[in-house]
């Protein structure tokens, strides 16, 4: 989705695809629709791959909860940097500082919510 998949011209059209089969959709403005879909886009995305890594990590090495989870978020942390350094380059597409903080914020969430649930199964 960092190419022009993701771009803003290709999620405007998709909203005007969905804005026409869901017509209850029609009443919220079109700016609005797509900001939203972009950030909840972020948010799944940068979520799951924290989640992937956190799994990942506390599966190799089970007795260092707090290192696994540490490491997931620097690796989630980079693919984000990189990511957006990808968009800087390509044409339609611009990497933001802000894009960063939204997908860390999300691998933020997951951490919190993984670690209530494994403490807790614990």
């Amino acid at each position: 989705m960092s190419g022009d998949l993701g771009s803003a011209e290709y999620t405007w059209s998709l909203i005007d695809q969905l804005q026409q089969y869901f017509p209850f959709l029609q009443s919220v403005p079109t700016s609005q629709l797509n900001h939203i879909f972009r950030v909840a886009g972020h948010l799944l995305a940068y979520g799951l791959l924290m989640a992937l890594w956190l799994r990942a990590c506390i599966l190799q090495w089970p007795g260092y909860r707090v290192r696994g989870t540490l490491l997931s978020l620097g690796l989630t942390c980079l693919v984000a940097i990189l990511d957006e350094v990808r968009q800087s380059m390509h044409p339609s597409r611009s990497g933001n500082l802000s894009d960063v903080l939204l997908d860390m914020s999300a691998a933020l969430i997951v951490t919190l919510i993984l670690s209530l649930v494994l403490f807790r199964s614990r």
